[in-house]
Protein backbone atom coordinates (compact mmCIF):
# COMPACT_ATOMS: atom_id res chain seq x y z
CA UNK A 1 0.00 0.00 0.00
CA UNK A 2 1.46 3.29 -1.05
CA UNK A 3 1.49 5.76 1.81
CA UNK A 4 -0.48 8.32 -0.19
CA UNK A 5 -3.29 5.71 -0.17
CA UNK A 6 -3.21 5.51 3.62
CA UNK A 7 -6.59 7.21 4.00
CA UNK A 8 -9.46 6.00 6.18
CA UNK A 9 -12.04 5.50 3.41
CA UNK A 10 -9.57 3.65 1.16
CA UNK A 11 -8.28 1.42 3.97
CA UNK A 12 -11.84 0.54 5.03
CA UNK A 13 -12.76 -0.28 1.43
CA UNK A 14 -9.75 -2.61 1.24
CA UNK A 15 -10.64 -4.19 4.56
CA UNK A 16 -14.17 -4.86 3.26
CA UNK A 17 -12.81 -6.35 0.02
CA UNK A 18 -10.12 -8.33 1.92
CA UNK A 19 -7.75 -8.72 -1.07
CA UNK A 20 -5.20 -11.47 -1.40
CA UNK A 21 -1.78 -10.11 -0.39
CA UNK A 22 0.40 -13.22 -0.52
CA UNK A 23 -0.45 -15.68 -3.29
CA UNK A 24 2.19 -18.21 -2.22
CA UNK A 25 0.50 -18.77 1.15
CA UNK A 26 -3.01 -17.51 0.31
CA UNK A 27 -2.85 -14.71 2.92
CA UNK A 28 -5.40 -11.89 2.80
CA UNK A 29 -5.22 -8.34 4.10
CA UNK A 30 -7.41 -9.10 7.11
CA UNK A 31 -5.20 -12.03 8.10
CA UNK A 32 -2.24 -9.66 8.16
CA UNK A 33 -4.19 -7.05 10.12
CA UNK A 34 -4.97 -9.67 12.78
CA UNK A 35 -1.25 -9.69 13.66
CA UNK A 36 -1.24 -5.98 14.53
CA UNK A 37 -1.81 -5.04 18.18
CA UNK A 38 -5.14 -3.45 19.16
CA UNK A 39 -3.34 -0.15 19.59
CA UNK A 40 0.11 0.88 18.49
CA UNK A 41 2.47 1.38 21.40
CA UNK A 42 5.42 3.72 21.40
CA UNK A 43 7.85 0.80 21.02
CA UNK A 44 6.32 -0.30 17.70
CA UNK A 45 9.14 -1.29 15.35
CA UNK A 46 8.43 -1.74 11.65
CA UNK A 47 11.04 -4.45 11.11
CA UNK A 48 9.87 -6.39 14.16
CA UNK A 49 6.24 -6.20 13.04
CA UNK A 50 7.13 -7.35 9.53
CA UNK A 51 9.05 -10.27 11.01
CA UNK A 52 6.05 -11.10 13.21
CA UNK A 53 3.73 -11.02 10.17
CA UNK A 54 6.08 -13.34 8.28
CA UNK A 55 6.30 -15.70 11.24
CA UNK A 56 2.58 -15.81 12.03
CA UNK A 57 1.14 -15.80 8.50
CA UNK A 58 3.94 -16.91 6.18
CA UNK A 59 3.36 -13.83 4.01
CA UNK A 60 6.45 -12.88 1.97
CA UNK A 61 8.32 -16.04 2.94
CA UNK A 62 7.71 -17.73 -0.42
CA UNK A 63 8.72 -15.87 -3.55
CA UNK A 64 8.89 -12.53 -1.71
CA UNK A 65 6.94 -10.55 -4.30
CA UNK A 66 4.40 -9.40 -1.69
CA UNK A 67 7.00 -7.96 0.68
CA UNK A 68 6.40 -4.41 -0.57
CA UNK A 69 2.67 -4.81 0.15
CA UNK A 70 3.36 -6.12 3.67
CA UNK A 71 5.78 -3.25 4.27
CA UNK A 72 3.28 -0.68 2.97
CA UNK A 73 0.45 -2.01 5.14
CA UNK A 74 2.73 -1.98 8.18
CA UNK A 75 3.96 1.55 7.47
CA UNK A 76 0.39 2.77 7.07
CA UNK A 77 -0.54 1.17 10.40
CA UNK A 78 2.51 2.73 12.05
CA UNK A 79 1.51 6.19 10.79
CA UNK A 80 -2.24 6.00 11.31
CA UNK A 81 -3.30 3.04 13.48
CA UNK A 82 -6.63 4.71 14.25
CA UNK A 83 -7.88 4.23 10.67
CA UNK A 84 -7.79 0.45 11.07
CA UNK A 85 -10.49 0.52 13.75
CA UNK A 86 -13.94 1.96 14.18
CA UNK A 87 -15.59 0.90 10.93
Amino acid sequence: MNLHLCQKAYVHMLMDENPLICSCHNITLNQILEVFPESKDKDFELTEMISKIKQQTGASTGCGSCLSKVEGITQCYALKPEIFTGR
